[in-house]
């Protein structure tokens, strides 16, 4: 496995729309994120040669390892370090959503 992760099924993104998560998410007062967690790690362990956990992201605390899962394994596509993608995950969780939901919709476009 090389150091950057590769996308090998490329067939396994979907796009969602960015404003459609966020009416969920406060339709759902704030559950939103753990499914999309769980959703994007499921797509991302299936589309690159990475091997995420995608059954951590309902479990608390435990779902920041699949945090910084996502935020490795999303790099080809948002073409973002992982460490800030990750970082923000903590701390400012929206920015992070949007690029890598971004990131997938846009590969998944092509």
């Amino acid at each position: 496995m090389s150091d950057t992760p590769q996308v090998t099924n490329p067939s396994a993104f979907s796009t969602g729309s960015l404003g459609m998560q966020v009416v969920l998410t406060v339709i759902t007062f704030g559950l939103y994120p753990v499914y999309w967690t769980y959703k994007t790690a499921k797509m991302l362990d299936e589309g690159t040669d990475q091997s995420l956990s995608p059954i951590l992201a309902i479990i608390p605390f435990a779902n920041i390892i699949v945090l910084w899962q996502i935020s490795e394994a999303a790099e080809p596509m948002t073409e973002k370090d992982p460490m800030p993608v990750f970082l923000l995950f903590l701390f400012f969780g929206v920015i992070s959503w949007y690029w890598v939901q971004s990131g997938i919709n846009s590969f998944a476009s092509q």
